[in-house]
């Protein structure tokens, strides 16, 4: 696949990881959809990939809210024509240790990081069904194979994203679509800038939204990087190491 000609939705792109994915596809030639709840920026970037001569458009929308995700995504459908990539990229995170406990927190996680990825797939989905074609993408994270202390909701959320897409990628495969779900670690965003605690391999945001990119391109499956982080987290954590043991060791780091 290449992204000459071709159109992708992203949520979340006002910011961070899908404001320079957006960036990084209008080079790659795509013409790029964005959804995100932050109009003032939504309209800061799509004014910067017009005046570099890229497709762009923007519609506003709270991911967590179903129909007006999909009233905006029926606008984007009018301006720029259906989608042949849907990026599922909107989520948050705030890390809470249990002497600082709110009730509700977790479930406002879930409807962003899950709830609005769901919402997402249930208006795209059928349109990929109906011609055979098309690639579904999740933003997931390193952090959906292991549950980190003070984390909890950001990893199960996670956690649920990955495996429902695992799910899916056989079956949609037969069907002429293909799906990707990207794992990042570390990332340079306003969401890691909040993080209180030292980043191991953290990434700049382009270089990570490049790789990003030619993991779509390629139509991989599963992608968990960096490589060291990969080998530590999915690999030894989830894998090799005895259950036991991977508690201890995330609980110290927590």
């Amino acid at each position: 696949m290449r992204f000459e000609g071709k159109t992708v939705y992203i949520t979340g792109a006002s910011s961070g990881i899908g404001a320079q994915l957006a960036r990084e596809l209008a080079g790659r030639g795509a013409a790029v959809g964005l959804l995100a709840r932050r109009e003032e920026r939504l309209t800061e970037l799509t004014e910067e990939l017009t005046a570099a001569g890229h497709t762009a458009a923007w519609r506003e929308a709270d991911v967590t809210d179903r129909e007006a995700l999909h009233a905006a995504c029926d606008g984007l459908a009018a301006d720029l024509g259906e989608p042949d990539v849907a990026i599922a990229n909107a989520g948050w995170n705030r890390t809470e240790p249990m002497s600082r406990f709110q009730p509700g927190k977790a479930l406002a996680i879930y409807d962003t990081n899950l709830l609005g990825f769901l919402h997402l797939v249930d208006w795209v989905l059928p349109r990929f069904l109906e011609r055979g074609a098309g690639h579904l993408v999740g933003v997931a994270s390193l952090a959906s194979y292991v549950g980190f202390p003070g984390n909890a909701a950001y990893c199960g959320s996670k956690a649920a994203m990955r495996v429902h897409l695992q799910s899916l990628r056989p079956s949609l495969k037969r069907r002429g679509i293909a799906v990707t779900t990207l794992c990042p670690g570390f990332i340079e965003s306003e969401l890691t800038a909040k993080n209180p605690y030292k980043m191991p391999f953290l990434w700049k945001t382009d270089r990570a939204c490049r790789y990003m990119a030619d993991a779509i391109e390629k139509e991989r499956g599963e992608v968990a990087f960096p490589w060291q982080m990969r080998i530590a987290v999915p690999f030894l954590l989830a894998r090799v190491l005895p259950r036991a043991l991977v508690e201890r060791l995330v609980g110290r780091a927590g």
